[in-house]
């Protein structure tokens, strides 16, 4: 019996000093029946000549050259050219442990159609924290890279190109549509989120703006399913706007009044989605955090920065200075 092939998809875009460690992490696999789709994506660095040299070296490595168009669209051109049974994606300015493909290929081929997995975060000081995720389309996150998935799933399915946050329209209803998704509580990724220029660590107030333009996409996709999941999309709409962009994003934003009106966009578009916002349980909470993390969204809404500071942000950095100490 033929052993199940993973398609591993990489785009990359002027990464020239992470891109040997992605690559060298993938070809260090218990697993080996794989290929590898780097996509660069009009790199104006090393990066893509680095690529090459691998693609040279080991037949399964193919590097995909394109006019540089995002992230998005360097991965809908690989996945218009896989022909793995499993696809698994990769930033490339991250890596992988040794076991992934081998632990994630046990449960896809006992039926599974994703596997999700934790991941570890590295911070600016190169210190990796473990990150626990749930299997829910709330709580697995709406990265690609903590998953794996059968091929089938992404059948007539894209990422939106040209926004920020395209992750979000796609990975949630992938879950969604996922009849068997399995939970591995282990970390196989390393997220480096210690680059100043990622777009994780990047600040820009239009692009911030996309999220709307994703969730209305990702509802969507989600409509095209025989299932109505009409409080999976509510709880996404609050997971985002409320927790995501109010409570964590909207704290880059120092000028008040471009963060007055940003937050006024978020509270009018969430009570549109979400209209029951304020008390519905959308992901496992504890009533008190629940609460207070509400209360928060509401000050913030309504201006009063410092009440939203007071019961959202000052707790968490007590609580990290008493486990410092």
């Amino acid at each position: 019996m033929t052993a199940a092939k993973v398609s591993i998809i990489i785009p990359i875009y002027n990464i020239e000093k992470y891109v040997e460690r992605c690559l060298d992490s993938i070809l260090a696999q218990s697993y080996q029946n794989f290929e590898v789709l780097a996509v660069d994506d009009g790199s104006t660095d090393q990066s893509g000549v680095l690529v090459k040299r691998y693609a040279d070296q080991d037949k399964r490595v193919s590097i995909i050259k394109k006019p540089n168009g995002g992230q998005a669209s360097a991965r809908n051109l690989a996945l218009s050219q896989a022909k793995g049974d499993y696809i698994l994606m990769i930033d490339g300015d991250d890596y992988i442990l040794p076991n992934l493909l081998e632990k994630c290929i046990s449960e896809l081929t006992k039926g599974a159609d994703i596997v999700v997995f934790d991941y570890l975060a590295l911070d600016k000081k190169q210190q990796q924290h473990y990150v626990s995720v749930g299997s829910s389309p709330i709580t697995a996150g709406t990265a690609p890279w903590n998953k794996m998935y059968a091929a089938h799933l992404w059948q007539n399915t894209v990422f939106p190109e040209g926004y920020w946050y395209e992750d979000l329209g796609v990975v949630p209803f992938l879950l969604l549509k996922s009849k068997q998704t399995c939970k591995i509580n282990e970390a196989f990724y390393v997220y480096d989120q210690s680059r100043e220029d990622s777009q994780t660590n990047t600040i820009n107030l239009t692009r911030y703006l996309d999220i709307l333009v994703v969730l209305n996409y990702l509802k969507q996709q989600v409509e095209t399913l025989p299932e109505a999941h009409k409080d999976t999309i509510s709880s996404m709409y609050l997971e985002q706007l409320g927790y995501v962009m109010t409570l964590n994003k909207s704290q880059n934003i120092q000028n008040k009044k471009d963060r007055h009106a940003f937050l006024g966009k978020m509270q009018q578009e969430l009570e549109i989605a979400c209209p029951n916002w304020y008390s519905i349980t959308h992901k496992p909470e504890n009533t008190k955090l629940k609460m207070m993390r509400r209360m928060a969204i509401k000050a913030y809404f309504n201006g009063h920065f410092l009440l939203g500071d007071i019961l959202y942000i000052w707790p968490k950095k007590l609580k990290e200075i008493g486990a410092r100490e």
